[in-house]
């Protein structure tokens, strides 16, 4: 789950933003669940990614093009976070030109970090084949990986 949340939320959490998604489900811009690989490995670095090309947005901005960049086929809006199991939440904190990050693990009911985009990188990435938003959406690459899977077959 992908959450945007406009950072003076967290100013009034004790926790800021290590707090539960639960404490700014109210103020979330999007709340769009991706089906697959939400593990920081994953997710948070494709999170990075992207953010370090659209850092500059207000939040408003920021959560709809997250939606078309990121859409893929298995991936939901809902109304509120948690109407779908899933173990990890992400929140993009927006608000200033520097954009952060937190992952909130929901089976263990903590938070894995909080950190800016760079920072996820250094501690997440490995080779795996992320995408390349400065080439294509997320929707984009599914087709290609179609394309390529039905010219096997065939």
């Amino acid at each position: 789950m992908i959450m945007v949340v406009d950072r003076r939320h967290a100013e009034q959490s004790d926790l800021g933003f290590a707090d539960s998604p639960e404490a700014f489900a109210d103020h979330s811009r999007v709340n769009m669940y991706m089906h697959h690989d939400g593990y920081p490995e994953w997710q948070a670095v494709q999170i990075a990614n992207w953010l370090q090309l659209n850092s500059t947005m207000d939040g408003a901005r920021l959560a709809a093009k997250l939606v078309h960049d990121m859409y893929y086929d298995s991936c939901y809006l809902y109304n509120n976070w948690i109407n779908i199991d899933h173990q990890y939440t992400y929140i993009i904190w927006t608000g200033k030109k520097d954009m952060w990050v937190s992952c909130w693990d929901n089976y263990s009911n903590r938070n894995v970090f909080v950190l800016p985009p760079e920072k996820i990188n250094e501690r997440y990435e490995t080779d795996m084949e992320y995408t390349d938003f400065a080439k294509e959406t997320r929707w984009q690459q599914q087709q290609e990986r179609n394309a390529m899977w039905v010219k096997k077959v065939d």
